[in-house]
């Protein structure tokens, strides 16, 4: 009898102790934003979604998190978005979601929008009853407007700008046109080394080291880490592309909104909200 309440002690002992450490353990605070910048305090292999895809995430990158909970579960989980990170970690992947993975505070920390990602609104939402959802990613196609009755399965090649979590600036001389997530290589992908952002200003000044074409950058300098300047002006302009049901094609499906860009005087665009009107 003794024996079985020494025992009993044990374990109660044990329980007590697992659910101290699962209350001492912290979690970060992930937002409802379709862009929630954490920054990782180690290093994390991940697993992807897709069969035998692994990533490996260096300790001090700056990551997208998106809230993955379980219902009823104290813990909190998010899943990594690797197409917002730059091509030396992603890869030439098909597949760029993650596994969940706990959003402790041992393995990420939350941190405020990246200056040089700070060319668009990353943090704004619309409400769930009303008919519009925010779909900026931070990808530049050039252009005004997405274009009409743009065929998806094609490719429709253009040149393509976007700024990575992780502070790189890549630049894709012929990109399948909003379609971010298919196989490609960027013509160059540059560490940002420096950026300029007044406030209230329009235009983000990005520099790297690293050469990047003249189609979208110039060189200020032959020596040190700011030789190359890519100026990215938003125009705060939008355009709008309707969509028809095809059963009625007098009836509107949807409304594809674009926010306007100039890089060195060229147009782009960047595809920033869906509106569905009512019935």
């Amino acid at each position: 009898m003794k024996k079985l309440l020494v025992s009993l002690g044990v374990l109660a002992g044990v329980s007590l102790l697992a659910g101290n450490a699962e209350a001492a353990t912290k979690y970060v605070e992930i937002g409802h934003s379709n862009h929630n910048f954490v920054k990782t305090q180690r290093q994390l292999k991940v697993n992807g979604t897709a069969k035998k895809v692994s990533y490996t995430i260096p300790k001090g990158t700056i990551v997208e998190a998106t809230l993955d909970n379980i219902p009823n579960d104290k813990r909190e989980y998010v899943r990594l978005d690797m197409s917002r990170l730059s091509y030396r970690l992603r890869g030439n992947q098909r597949d760029y979601g993650t596994k969940r993975i706990l959003a402790t505070t041992k393995t990420f920390k939350k941190v405020h929008v990246p200056k040089y990602v700070q060319y668009y609104t990353t943090q704004l939402t619309y409400p769930s009853h009303i008919g519009r959802n925010r779909v900026a990613d931070g990808n530049l196609y050039a252009g005004l407007k997405i274009p009409d009755n743009l065929d998806y399965t094609k490719s429709n090649p253009t040149q393509r700008i976007y700024v990575t979590a992780d502070g790189y600036l890549e630049y894709y001389e012929k990109a399948p046109m909003l379609s971010p997530t298919v196989k490609q290589v960027p013509t160059v992908s540059a560490k940002i080394t420096q950026v300029e952002r007044k406030s209230g200003s329009s235009l983000t000044k990005l520099y790297t080291k690293k050469a990047v074409p003249t189609a979208i950058a110039d060189r200020i300098s032959k020596t040190g880490s700011q030789q190359y300047v890519t100026i990215i002006n938003r125009r705060y302009r939008v355009s709008a592309t309707v969509s028809y049901v095809k059963q009625a094609t007098t009836n509107v499906g949807s409304i594809d909104m674009a926010t306007q860009y100039q890089v060195k005087k060229h147009n782009f665009f960047m595809a920033s909200d869906v509106v569905f009107p009512e019935e």
